[in-house]
């Protein structure tokens, strides 16, 4: 678990990191810190999961579902 020394030297990282950001400089405080929780904005075809869009399964999914064929 990390302490809250650790997660508010991360916070600080990804506000200076995602200072420019969706395509331009946040200057206001509150979009800075809207981008370091959610830094898609929207879930569009380009923006948000594409497995949602192209309907192709996770790593994870075509394991599973290959191990209960195999059963």
């Amino acid at each position: 678990m990390a302490s809250r020394a650790r997660r508010r030297a991360d916070r600080a990282r990804l506000r200076h990191k995602r200072a420019k950001w969706w395509g331009r400089y946040l200057v206001d405080a509150t979009e800075r810190g809207k981008v370091i929780d959610t830094p898609t904005p929207c879930s569009c075809p380009m923006c948000g999961n594409p497995r949602q869009y192209s309907g192709e399964r996770t790593v994870g999914e075509r394991r599973w579902f290959q191990q209960v064929e195999d059963e």
